[in-house]
């Protein structure tokens, strides 16, 4: 990753990259200013505009496949234009505000971050089994009890877990752990 950038979003100044301590706790957090999300950790920051980017939003390309919608391409779009219906994102399910992608001809929505979801996962929660990134009809978490649409599941024991659950706490949509 580049220590700085220059963003679209941000053209005053350069953008960068910086890490208060959001694995070790001592990060008071952070709304990105792109997809209007909170935040943790990393992320690219201008401290004189109190600017900051995910550093998925940051980098994101102009177009983009996602695995679980491959039926068309996704474009990066910088905001939700006025007058249009009300957005939101086909994994975490919150509101689109800003920065994320779309698929035009299906009207699927997905924040930068919610896209970089891993496909299949291992969770300390069902060691038992993969599970596997899903959209389906509500079904509760193992975790906190909650329906959620999207979710994580076996598919030989029926057990769901929520991707915030999964993956992290809900300081960001779905808090993605980075690999190394």
């Amino acid at each position: 990753m580049a220590r700085a950038i220059r963003h679209a979003a941000h053209k005053e100044h350069h953008l960068v990259l910086v890490d208060s301590g959001g694995s070790s706790g001592n990060d008071r957090g952070f709304v990105c200013d792109g997809c209007r999300c909170p935040g943790a950790g990393p992320r690219y920051r201008c401290g004189a505009c109190d600017f900051d980017l995910h550093e998925p939003c940051a980098t994101a390309p102009g177009a983009a496949w996602f695995f679980f919608h491959g039926q068309h391409p996704l474009a990066f779009e910088v905001a939700v234009g006025d007058g249009e219906p009300r957005r939101r994102c086909d994994i975490c399910e919150t509101d689109i505000r800003g920065m994320h992608y779309r698929c035009r001809p299906c009207g699927f929505d997905v924040h930068p971050v919610c896209a970089q979801l891993p496909g299949a996962a291992v969770s300390p929660l069902h060691p038992e089994d993969v599970v596997m990134l899903s959209v389906g009809a509500p079904g509760e978490c193992a975790r906190c009890g909650a329906d959620c649409v999207c979710r994580y599941c076996c598919g030989v024991c029926n057990v769901n877990i929520y991707p915030r659950c999964l993956l992290g706490t809900d300081k960001t949509p779905l808090n993605i752990p980075k690999s190394n």
